[in-house]
């Protein structure tokens, strides 16, 4: 079947269907996350901008949700706003056996421009692993269509890939991400935003202890690119990054996360360069503050059915 935004949207609209149909309002876990950070390029930049105050703050939140359906099958769907894709919305079913777990579904950016309400796209997600001893993931979210026509017109995309081992009370990985986000913003200009992070990340856990610590060091290039019929100017920061996260079970039906991804040091680059750790007092940061709730557990058998 060719995978067209009707094709698509009929997909989506299904899939959302048989989640009402199929499963028992228990059954789901939700959660919220909100995000605020001085560490982003302003939507609306402009490309005679030559500096960075880090002074204004960037905003959003997100909602998703996930279960299983049987042993073996799952699925997760979610409504995100992030600083580089804008606003983003998937549903994805994950097939998860011993050495191998496998997902795809539908992908949508949302109310990103005046001209285009939904863009349709496709995510998939491979993982393959030696329980206990290593893995190896790869996950890929884009929206559909290679030509930009239309002023407003957009492609998004995302990758992940990471390899990790385990150790005792700990789980190590080499991860490479990115994201970009790319708009004909005029007759005459097309403008990219995009982030690509290498990181080493350690996830600390312990048995029958609430709560969970996550490391991570990180070197990330930051840029937003200008792209006319005869030039290219381009933004860019560099950062060394230290990101450290928390997750903690307030209850046995509820977590609290918060991820917060600190600057130890930014640089400009490209038509940035020279600029030396912007930011109030030098602080460039991200920070991320959630809630997740096991909806199973909160409502008590029998309150509803």
């Amino acid at each position: 079947m060719k995978y067209t935004d009707k094709n698509i949207k009929k997909l989506y609209i299904s899939v959302l269907i048989l989640l009402f149909l199929s499963f028992r309002l228990y059954s789901i876990d939700v959660g919220a996350v909100f995000r605020v950070g001085n560490l982003a390029f302003q939507p609306n930049r402009s490309i005679d901008t030559t500096t960075y105050s880090g002074d204004n703050l960037l905003y959003g939140v997100s909602l998703y949700a996930s279960s299983p359906i049987t042993d073996t099958f799952s699925f997760e769907s979610g409504f995100y706003n992030d600083s580089i894709l804008r606003n983003i919305s998937y549903t994805i079913f994950n097939y998860r056996e011993k050495f191998i777990s496998i997902g795809v579904g539908p992908f949508f950016g949302f109310f990103n421009a005046t001209s285009t309400i939904l863009k349709s796209g496709i995510s998939t997600g491979v993982k393959l692993e030696l329980p206990g001893v290593a893995f190896i993931n790869f996950r890929s979210d884009s929206t559909i269509g290679g030509r930009l026509i239309e002023t407003g017109d957009y492609i998004q995309e995302k990758n992940d890939i990471g390899i990790g081992f385990y150790v005792y009370n700990a789980i190590s990985s080499v991860n490479l991400s990115s994201k970009k986000f790319t708009q004909k913003s005029s007759d005459t200009l097309e403008t990219v935003d995009s982030l690509i992070e290498y990181s080493f990340k350690t996830i600390i856990f312990q048995k029958n202890i609430p709560y969970r610590i996550t490391i991570a060091f990180a070197y990330e290039t930051l840029s937003k690119l200008f792209i006319e019929a005869s030039a290219t100017t381009t933004h860019t920061l560099d950062s060394i990054m230290l990101n450290t996260e928390f997750d903690i079970n307030i209850t046995d039906y509820m977590q609290f996360s918060t991820n917060l991804e600190s600057s130890i040091y930014t640089f400009g680059q490209d038509e940035l360069l020279g600029i030396s750790n912007p930011g109030p007092g030098g602080y460039l940061f991200r920070l991320n503050t959630g809630i997740k709730m096991n909806v199973d557990k909160f409502i008590k058998p029998g309150m509803f059915f």
